[in-house]
């Protein structure tokens, strides 16, 4: 079993940006009035920048755990995936330049658990998100492709052509 972790290098940017935007929220609603409409903009902003260091400081928190068995992952809210139970393998890249040469990709993966298992959890579906900044995204990539040509499921033109870019057949 491999246990991995997003480093703080590749999410400090992301907690500037939410610690800033937070920050100036909270002092222009503090030297604002309230009877100003324009208020309630910065109000939302705020919640919003907030919510996004939360996410920020979630995924730093957050463990993922890959064995033969399946991937663990998690901080607040534990989430598992056997790869015989893989229902969905989605991934995406978002281009940051013009060039397309810059970007990052994010692998989805969802599994529909057995009869026996959604009894007990009483939930449908297992959904796992998981971004390129993670060390060893690709062996996870390739994993999961693995156990998608195992389970028979079909991807996409897109994730197919985004697996050929990863060097995985």
């Amino acid at each position: 079993m491999t246990e991995l972790r997003y480093p703080f290098s590749a999410l400090i940017w992301d907690y500037a940006r939410g610690i800033a935007g937070t920050a100036i929220g909270i002092v222009i609603l503090v030297t604002n009035e309230w009877q100003n409409q324009l208020v309630w903009l910065f109000v939302g902003l705020t919640i919003l920048f907030a919510t996004y260091t939360i996410m920020t400081l979630a995924k730093n928190l957050a463990r993922f755990r890959v064995s033969e068995e399946g991937i663990e992952c998690g901080a607040f809210r534990k989430r598992a995936i056997r790869w015989g139970e893989l229902s969905e393998l989605v991934l995406r890249f978002y281009p940051t330049s013009r060039n397309r040469k810059k970007g990052w990709m994010t692998l989805t993966l969802r599994a529909k658990p057995t009869a026996a298992a959604a009894e007990r959890k009483k939930s449908i579906t297992t959904k796992v998100e998981i971004d390129s900044t993670l060390p060893g995204f690709s062996e996870i990539a390739s994993r999961a492709a693995h156990a998608a040509r195992e389970n028979r499921l079909s991807v996409d033109r897109v994730t197919a052509d985004n697996l050929a870019a990863l060097g995985v057949a």
